[in-house]
């Protein structure tokens, strides 16, 4: 098993890191060390063909040539917090240049894709992503009242469950509607089967990563490999898809858990090992769907 620190060391291919000089672009690919410079970025991508292009922030005057070229595929992603690009050029003891910048950002982009965000967002992707976020909360809302009744038997708190219960029912109805505008959650739907709220709440805040990352850095991201105890909320909502698809006797993931329950038979903690094995499996079909592949039948 390849260990985090090993992920951090690979590069992903395709991916070039920018930053804007006042005429000039300064850019440095991942599998090299060398800064190249463009006067464009329609220059550096007819040069480069990258498919995702990192950096740390976005002058307006090139807002339009980014939309452009996302309309080609090419992914953008931004440095979330500014504040870290001064502190790992301060840490290395690096003085504040275009080169100087590319190469801190192409640090940070390998230690921790996750302080990274998508300017690629549609309006559609936008919207999903709001109702997910108000379903994650909604459902722990549900969670509560839930346990509160049956602790306090009141009409009052019976009535409190109950309309939690159809709020969130209603809410998880409204994103699989919004969310089917989204491809990659229709074709998921289609060919996979699996939908709700927290499918779409996956694929509208980490579509990127589903197309611009392969199966190990997928699993580092969501924290199946090295396994954690402290799991991020990406992490535990794949594991509910995955107990979901489990429980409701999915066609094509059922067969997986029950082969690796067989496998881990007497094992502490099997069931869970085995839906963390889903989970992968999960993952590995949402990055080919991403991508336009073929998912065949499982096979172990």
């Amino acid at each position: 098993m390849v260990g985090l620190a090993s992920f951090s060391r690979q590069a992903v291919k395709g991916v070039v890191y920018v930053d804007f000089g006042r005429n000039k672009i300064f850019a440095l690919t991942d599998d090299s060390e060398g800064v190249l410079i463009f006067n464009n970025l329609v220059e550096l991508a007819e040069k480069l063909k990258p498919a995702v292009i990192v950096l740390d922030n976005l002058p307006g005057k090139q807002q339009n040539a980014t939309a452009e070229l996302a309309k080609t595929g090419i992914i953008f992603l931004r440095l979330k917090n500014l504040k870290k690009l001064s502190e790992e050029r301060k840490k290395n003891g690096m003085q504040k240049s275009d080169e100087n910048d590319v190469a801190a950002l192409k640090t940070l982009f390998r230690r921790n894709i996750g302080d990274f965000q998508s300017l690629n967002e549609t309006h559609e992707e936008l919207t999903v992503r709001a109702l997910t976020e108000l379903w994650v909360q909604e459902a722990f809302l549900k969670k509560v009242s839930k346990q509160a009744r049956t602790t306090t038997r009141h009409p009052v708190a019976t009535e409190i469950q109950n309309t939690h219960r159809r709020l969130v029912e209603k809410l998880a109805e409204e994103i699989h509607r919004e969310a089917l505008k989204l491809p990659l959650y229709s074709t998921t739907f289609e060919r996979l089967g699996l939908k709700g709220p927290v499918l779409a709440y996956l694929l509208s805040h980490d579509g990127w990563a589903f197309k611009t990352l392969n199966s190990d850095k997928l699993q580092v991201r969501y924290r199946l490999v090295p396994l954690r105890r402290r799991r991020s909320q990406r992490s535990r909502l794949l594991i509910m898809l995955a107990n979901t698809a489990v429980l409701n006797n999915h066609p094509r993931y059922r067969p997986i858990f029950e082969k690796y329950m067989v496998k881990f038979q007497g094992q502490r903690y099997a069931y869970w090992k085995a839906v963390l094995r889903v989970a992968r499996r999960i993952l590995r079909d949402l990055r080919l769907l991403a991508n336009g592949q073929t998912v065949w039948a499982p096979t172990g």
